[in-house]
């Protein structure tokens, strides 16, 4: 049974993960399936990373999960009791996680420096509550974003920021560039922190060309449940639905639908997380000793 979450390609990262937190619970109580319970969450927690298989806070929770259930399996607790723990498990991720991210749009306020404009491209939900706290605090800031093709995401936030009465420009992404002269920075959100690179929305590498060219500050805004050590092979770069891009394309068109890249960590000037602004060396450091679990390092080889 795959999660919901693989079949999403629009929501920003904060509800996705609700929504596996959501199916790990309900999957304790699922019917057996001819497996141990501790099994049987291995086999969801590989299910969970492989359905956004670029979303590294999957990877997080997951490991969480299974530290929990393999100590109590360890410790021979009962099932009822082995759920409990687990679901006590995930409820402390997500507390964590939703603290983690307040934190971090407390810490992005320090950016704002100079022009009040920040360009940033597609939807990231922290990025669109710095901006929003941003404004609810008179800094007067104003952005610049764009589409985010082929599903639009950028459309949503410009929808919530102009409801809020943020000044927004809004433009094709390959125009988005055209307008960083007047930007005083770019904010990015990261779907994963590598120990020199990040996983970003595709098309936000030749944006970060650009403002590198115009020495326009970059940052990148993300949870420590988003960092990963380069051993973690797992996360991975999907292909994704042709019809995304253009449902009714001609025969001879292969139509190719790459959601996500991998920029070098050398674009920013760090990453703001939950304990505020790290450099390079930093990143490195703590996405290389994050613990990952052992079954969730490496994709299954095939036979």
């Amino acid at each position: 049974m795959r999660p919901p979450l693989a079949f999403d390609s629009v929501s920003p990262q904060s509800p996705l993960l609700e929504s596996a937190c959501d199916w790990l619970r309900a999957r304790l109580d699922a019917p057996p399936g001819g497996h141990a319970l501790d099994a049987g969450l291995v086999e969801d927690a590989i299910g969970l990373a492989d359905a956004q298989p670029a979303m590294a806070a999957l990877i997080s929770v997951g490991t969480r999960v299974l530290a929990v259930s393999h100590k109590a399996t360890l410790e021979e607790a009962t099932e009822e009791e082995v759920k409990a723990r687990v679901r006590a498990a995930l409820a402390a991720w997500q507390r964590d996680f939703a603290a983690a991210s307040e934190a971090v749009v407390v810490h992005a306020q320090a950016l704002l420096a100079g022009s009040p404009w920040v360009a940033t491209t597609t939807r990231s939900s922290l990025v669109e509550r710095a901006l929003l706290k941003a404004h609810a605090e008179g800094k007067g800031v104003r952005v610049l974003l764009s589409e985010s093709r082929p599903m639009n995401e950028g459309q949503g936030l410009a929808r919530t920021l102009a409801a809020a009465g943020v000044p927004t420009w809004f433009a094709v992404d390959g125009a988005l560039g055209l307008l960083l002269p007047r930007a005083g920075a770019v904010w990015i959100g990261a779907d994963a922190v590598r120990e020199k690179s990040l996983i970003v929305k595709a098309g936000t590498y030749g944006l970060l060309l650009i403002a590198r060219e115009l020495g326009l500050p970059a940052y990148a805004l993300a949870q420590r449940a988003k960092f990963l050590p380069d051993r973690c092979t797992r996360l991975t770069l999907p292909r994704r639905d042709a019809a995304e891009v253009w449902p009714e394309a001609p025969d001879g068109v292969q139509v190719v639908n790459l959601p996500f890249e991998e920029v070098p960590l050398s674009l920013v000037r760090g990453v703001v997380a939950e304990n505020g602004f790290l450099g390079p060396r930093e990143i490195a450091d703590a996405a290389g000793t994050t613990l990952v679990a052992d079954e969730l390092l490496a994709p299954a080889r095939l036979a």
